[in-house]
Formats: structure tokens, C-alpha cells, sequence
């Protein structure tokens, strides 16, 4: 088990909106907005085919325990089609190569990928990928539709990975 790193959050230096319903029995999940816009940014580089990556931050605990994400990291060596998006063993292995050199204080907290033109929603396979490699109750997933304009995040609550909302941190 991950124990929490006891960090309050910081109310005086940040503005905070919140993004979709927030559930009071899961974990919060706190999204820096030049991180969102990395996001983004990546994900309309190509809308013929899935991409994805890694979303870097930690688990803390103020009043209760929540996800911050503070960096985005574009997966390398995924296989990739217009349906669907692997993370190879590679993938993993740089990943954690970088982690390690340009954010040793963070660590992966959840993946992204992107929906070119279907939507926000997570398919069978990406249940899959969530249950055995994001299976931790505060790792998420975020998913962009580029075609769209739309995001959505999902999480676990009750041991089932649902849909959700999340806190956009502006910095003054």
C-alpha cells in the first residue's frame, strides 16, 4: 500500500475550479492547468489514430487524501491504431527512465489516451489496462476526444471505475 505524503493543499497561491461531479467517497483528483493544456495540446497531434501517455504527480493527504498531477509525459514505443493504443514494454521502461531523471519526487499516477471521434467513455480493453496496470484506488485515467473538445477523467469508487470529475489548479 502507498502511504499518502502529507502536503496541505495550498489555498493562498492557487485558484481551483471545479470540473464534473466530484464524488465525496473517492478520491479527489487535483489537475495543474498547464498540465491540462500539455494534455491537450498532444492530444490534437494526431486525430487519425489513438495516442496517449502518462500522468506524473503523487498521492497526499491534507484533510483527506487526494491525486495531484503536475506533469504530463507522452508515451514512446505505444502501438497505435485508429481504435485502440498499447503500452509496450518499452513504453514502460522509458517512462520510468524519464520519471526517474526529470521528476524523481513524482510518480505515474494514471494514464491518458485519446477517442479521436468516439467520444469520452473507457471500451473493455481499457478497462483491462486500467484493472491491471492503474488498479490502486487513487490512480485515474483520462481520456480526450481532440475531434470533440472533450475530456473526461475516471477513477475508482466502490471498486468499479466510473466516470468523474476533477479540480483544474490556476496558479496566480
Amino acid at each position: 500500500m502507498v502511504e499518502p505524503k502529507v502536503k496541505p493543499i495550498a489555498t493562498a497561491d492557487y485558484r481551483y475550479r471545479a470540473v464534473g461531479t466530484i464524488y465525496n467517497d473517492a478520491i479527489p483528483i487535483f489537475l495543474a492547468e498547464d498540465v491540462l493544456d500539455q494534455v491537450i495540446d498532444y492530444s490534437e497531434q494526431d486525430q487519425s489514430r489513438e495516442i496517449g501517455g502518462f500522468l506524473i504527480g503523487d498521492l497526499h493527504k491534507d484533510k483527506r487524501q487526494y491525486v495531484e498531477i503536475r506533469h504530463f509525459l507522452p508515451a514512446a514505443y505505444t502501438e497505435s491504431r485508429a481504435a485502440s493504443l498499447t503500452f509496450t514494454h518499452e513504453s514502460w521502461s522509458a517512462a520510468r527512465t524519464e520519471i526517474e531523471k526529470r521528476f524523481p519526487e513524482d510518480r505515474i499516477v494514471g494514464w491518458h489516451h485519446t477517442h479521436p471521434r468516439f467520444g469520452i467513455f473507457l471500451s473493455e480493453y481499457d478497462k483491462f489496462i486500467h484493472r491491471h496496470y492503474f488498479s490502486q484506488p487513487w490512480e485515474v485515467a483520462l481520456v480526450v476526444d481532440p475531434c470533440a473538445n472533450e475530456l473526461g477523467f475516471f477513477q475508482w469508487r466502490a471498486g468499479e471505475i466510473v466516470n468523474c470529475g476533477f479540480v483544474c489548479v490556476f496558479e496566480d
